[in-house]
């Protein structure tokens, strides 16, 4: 392990994957935040959604011999290495958002939200619609076999365990229906899912749902429909594509007051921010985690809950937006 920092002040290291979303902006902001208010420094690293600069990034916090990581895992696979250098400077390691599974790698705590439950509330809220549109029963399986069409299933990063877990809960609602599903990767991005989505919209008109595995994916979806459509239908017309993303981002809010978008399953990232230094604290304490993986909680937003809770939304709190 490197020389402690100096001065007394205990350093965290902050290893982000990006800055490119309003939620990971929100999720630093808790992070600093907490840190200023617990008396610690900290040391913020971003790996640009690159697996091996976040490991050069975590090797160099080790080497600096911060107190502890706090880690965004930009690769599931690939951050058992940087779990593994910190477990060899006997650096404490958290991780959040993401996970780390290898039972190789020992983190101290995996903070972050039940994406697999994130990915079933989605689906069942854009089925759900889909079952009001046609008359039919969202509660009874048998009205879900009869519920045909297309429906898109837009994936993030396919590598990003928050991926992995939120298509589990999506795919889990869409076999108990008799929808088409038609995937596609939007790299959690509103100008990849944009460029995805335009040319399978063109050869499939008929498509009547969008789930998206983030509010950046739902944002470029419905860009994408205005390229094709030239317009957003009214909410009750049975051509306008249902679209549900997720985690709660600003555009994405604005676009669910304005009634353009349906929905979105909101995470918490200022709260989780929080609770991980608060985790951290324990350790350098002397004591332990309260648990090893510290579910955070999340909430379906349409348009009413938008406008309810405007100001309290956690978009409504952010200081700084992505660019």
């Amino acid at each position: 392990m490197g020389s402690p920092p100096a001065g007394g002040v205990k350093v965290v290291g902050v290893a982000l994957t990006s800055r490119n979303h309003n939620f990971f902006i929100g999720m630093e902001q808790g992070i600093t935040e907490e840190l200023a208010a617990q008396g610690y420094k900290a040391d913020i690293q971003i790996a640009e959604d690159s697996a091996p600069t976040q490991q050069q990034q975590i090797d160099t916090l080790a080497r600096k011999g911060v107190n502890a990581i706090i880690m965004v895992p930009a690769g599931a696979k690939e951050a058992i290495a940087c779990v593994e250098i910190a477990n060899k400077a006997n650096i404490p390691i958290f991780c959040i958002d993401r996970r780390v599974t290898d039972p190789s790698a020992k983190v101290a705590s995996t903070i972050e939200t039940d994406n697999k439950a994130m990915g079933e509330e989605a689906a069942k809220y854009g089925v759900a619609l889909l079952c009001k549109r046609k008359g039919l029963d969202p509660n009874k399986p048998e009205d879900l076999q009869k519920l045909t069409g297309k429906v898109v299933h837009l994936w993030g990063k396919p590598e990003a365990s928050s991926a992995q877990d939120r298509a589990e809960g999506i795919d889990k609602v869409l076999k108990q229906t008799g929808l088409t599903v038609l995937k596609a990767f939007g790299n959690f991005s509103a100008k990849t899912s944009q460029e995805e989505m335009a040319p399978l919209l063109t050869a499939n008109p008929n498509i009547e749902l969008i789930v998206c595995h983030n509010d950046d994916n739902a944002i470029g979806a419905y860009n994408a429909i205005l390229d094709i459509k030239k317009a957003r239908e009214a909410a009750n017309d049975p051509k306008r594509i249902i679209l549900i993303g997720m985690d709660g981002n600003q555009p994405a809010i604005e676009k669910i007051r304005a009634g353009e978008i349906e929905g979105t399953v909101s995470q918490e990232p200022l709260e989780m921010g929080k609770e991980t230094v608060k985790q951290v604290k324990k350790v350098l304490d002397g004591g332990q985690p309260d648990k090893p993986y510290i579910p955070i909680r999340h909430t379906l937003i349409t348009q009413k809950e938008a406008n309810e809770m405007k100001g309290k939304l956690w978009s409504d709190q952010l200081k700084s937006t992505a660019k």
